[in-house]
């Protein structure tokens, strides 16, 4: 049984990591025998929970308004505008949780549940644009900015349990974070993350990865991602903290960017964004993207000893 708590924010506290290395991931939920769903109380202490491991609820990216540089050449001559730079401007952020308890113990308070976060994004795609220049006069003589409405569903699951017989809640695992905009056609196929000792393709962003068993990734070493999406003149770029750049189009509905991974120890994030070749090349075509972003652990990581 599933229930929904809307709330106007989730207010974070900058604590708590977690450990592990691995490849394996965890799909689908545990089978739901609990009589209901958990009590209030139970539900004010797993969003507790999530408020004592931010890095494991929020990918800290998507939100931002980062800037991006185009650059990779214009997809011929009949584009319709010429973009620069672009960003993100969220001017509403609008939160809700899903519980979906399961497993009672011997007195029938669910040990198991699975919650799912959803974001509604609202704001503006911002591109400068410029116009090729004729007789030396450069590009920037005539910038001009274009805003495209935004709207972004946000999504991610987690895993907690219970002790039988406690009442604290712990993550033991967490999905990807999905973004999707309203009425999209961009869709991502797959992505593939290899570096030092990783080679592993991801072909559903919301499956559950264990958080002993997330992907591990030294610092400073080289990360080769591989996007898949339906078309061959898609636009992706990488979304990693403080760094964005424009993958290199393979031409055959495949993307690759290259990246050395930054000394920040913990669990990060790494994703990509593809977007419709209209969203940056027509002033006149919606804003459509889609955004994948994977849970990553930089060495050295910190174990958090109350993790089962």
């Amino acid at each position: 049984m599933r229930t929904k708590l809307l709330l106007p924010a989730l207010l974070l506290a900058a604590t708590g990591l977690v450990a592990g290395c691995g490849k394996n991931s965890l799909n689908g939920p545990p089978s739901p025998d609990a009589p209901g769903p958990g009590t209030q109380a139970d539900q004010a202490r797993v969003l507790n929970a999530l408020s004592l491991a931010p890095e494991a609820v929020e990918d800290g990216q998507f939100e931002s308004s980062d800037v991006a540089t185009v650059g990779g050449g214009v997809p011929g001559s009949f584009a319709a505008i010429r973009p620069i730079r672009f960003w993100r401007t969220i001017t509403r952020v609008e939160r809700s949780f899903e519980f979906a308890f399961a497993d009672s113990d011997s007195t029938g308070r669910p040990t198991t549940v699975i919650v799912t976060v959803n974001k509604r994004l609202t704001g503006t795609f911002n591109i400068l644009t410029g116009l090729p220049g004729t007789d030396n006069v450069p590009m920037d003589s005539a910038l001009r900015v274009i805003r495209k409405p935004l709207v972004d569903h946000w999504v991610r699951r987690l895993l907690l349990k219970r002790r039988p017989g406690g009442d604290d809640w712990h993550i033991v695992a967490t999905s990807g974070v999905k973004v999707t905009s309203r009425n999209a056609t961009t869709k991502i196929l797959s992505l593939r993350v290899q570096a030092t000792g990783v080679d592993s393709t991801i072909t559903d962003p919301l499956a559950l990865f264990r958080l002993r068993r997330i992907l591990c990734i030294d610092p400073d070493d080289q990360v080769t991602l591989t996007v898949t999406t339906l078309r061959s003149d898609d636009v992706v770029f990488l979304l990693l903290r403080d760094r964005r750049f424009r993958f290199h189009n393979n031409g055959d509905h495949t993307y690759t960017g290259v990246f050395r991974m930054p000394a920040l120890a913990g669990l990060r994030h790494a994703g990509v964004n593809a977007f419709s070749n209209g969203t940056l090349f027509d002033d006149e075509a919606p804003y459509d993207s889609q955004a994948w972003l994977a849970p990553l652990l930089v060495r050295p990581y910190l174990i958090a000893d109350q993790l089962p």
